[in-house]
């Protein structure tokens, strides 16, 4: 446990492939909503570092200026904290969008990552399962804590694939932990509680696009899915959901993994995925297979944050992505196994988050 706790703060220059590798720290919060409980509360904060010369974000420039460093128990490189938060009624999009130096450090048992940015101080660290968030400018506060909720969604699961020499992608994650504190925008504070996701990732590649989702179910039950894919998506240049270049996915890899609140595990490979729009916002809809059983799922999502990253190419081209997150409501779901059916009411109060992308960095 210790040396996989440990990678969860490091990086790893001397793997990195030029100009294509990202390291970044990411935490979904999912926050009940009393005043309309079937569209609860998400927040989303991300710590983010590049080895290139220019980032952009929407119209959020970054030019990192120092090398990346490292030692024994600490790193010290420049990176971006971003975040954006639906506060059940409203998407602040972004709440921060910030850079600065940052060090991560850790022992055996702890670890910390820190920010200091142009408008505030940025920060999270603890140890396994037990976190503390610290976000704090002139317009923001926010303050969690993280522990211990249901054992197999407190493990540290590693996953992560290497397609040649230096080129692949490697993941850490906590499927689910609770989550309480307070948020405040301008002269608002708000207390709030639910549960977390966290996933730390390092990609050395050419980013393709995805379909990406999760779910948590109160009984503990828990889902996700992952779909990277080439094709014409890649070449799409426009922030609008409707695009004629939308279509012709060609998947990298298919994964969904469900686990069910009596212990077992299903991982799924034969998965298709379908998506209309109402509203402007998409409704996915999910089915999957493998020999021990199969499951449908549908999650309309009611509110969008979308990001468009992109960097140099050549000369005065520069090239991107759109990344969408959608807070969502899983409207069906269905898991079959042998002779047990399992229906949407049967596990409880659910919270999901869907990804789509498009455009390639």
């Amino acid at each position: 446990m210790h040396k996989v706790f440990n990678d969860i703060w490091k990086i790893y220059p001397e793997n990195m492939l030029k100009n294509r590798t990202w390291h970044w720290w990411w935490w979904l919060y999912f926050f009940e909503n009393p005043d309309n409980p079937e569209f609860p509360k998400q927040l989303m904060v991300l710590w983010g570092t590049r080895n290139c010369r220019k980032v952009r974000v929407n119209d959020f420039c970054w030019e990192p200026t120092s090398l990346m460093e490292t030692s024994e128990n600490r790193a010290t490189f420049e990176s971006i904290v971003a975040s954006w938060y639906y506060d059940g009624n409203k998407m602040h999009d972004p709440l921060i969008l910030d850079h600065g130096q940052t060090e991560t450090d850790w022992d055996l048992h702890s670890g910390r990552i820190r920010m200091e940015g142009n408008e505030g101080v940025y920060s999270f660290g603890g140890r396994h399962a037990d976190f503390r968030l610290d976000l704090n400018n002139e317009k923001i506060g926010v303050e969690l804590s993280m522990q211990r909720w249901k054992d197999m969604m407190t493990e540290l699961v590693p996953t992560g694939k290497n397609f040649t020499r230096n080129m692949g992608y490697s993941m850490l994650k906590y499927r689910g932990l609770l989550s309480s504190g307070k948020i405040r925008v301008g002269e608002t504070e708000t207390p709030v509680k639910g549960r977390s996701y966290f996933q730390k990732v390092r990609i050395s590649s050419i980013t393709p696009c995805w379909y990406w989702g999760t779910v948590q179910w109160d009984n503990g039950a828990y889902l996700q899915y992952f779909l990277p894919h080439f094709g014409m998506p890649t070449l799409r240049h426009s922030i609008s959901h409707e695009s004629l270049m939308d279509w012709g996915e060609r998947m990298v890899s298919k994964t969904l993994n469900f686990c069910d609140p009596e212990g077992k595990e299903y991982f799924m490979k034969d998965i298709r995925i379908t998506k209309r729009y109402e509203n402007d916002l998409p409704i996915f809809r999910v089915n999957a297979f493998s020999d021990e059983g199969e499951l449908s799922i549908e999650m309309a999502t009611y509110a969008r944050c979308c990001w468009n990253i992109s960097q140099p190419l050549m000369g005065p081209i520069w090239q991107g992505i759109f990344y969408n997150e959608y807070p969502a409501r899983v409207t069906d779901f269905e898991f079959k196994s042998g002779t047990r059916r399992v229906g949407k009411d049967d596990f409880g109060k659910s919270y999901c988050n869907c990804e789509h992308t498009w455009g390639t960095v």
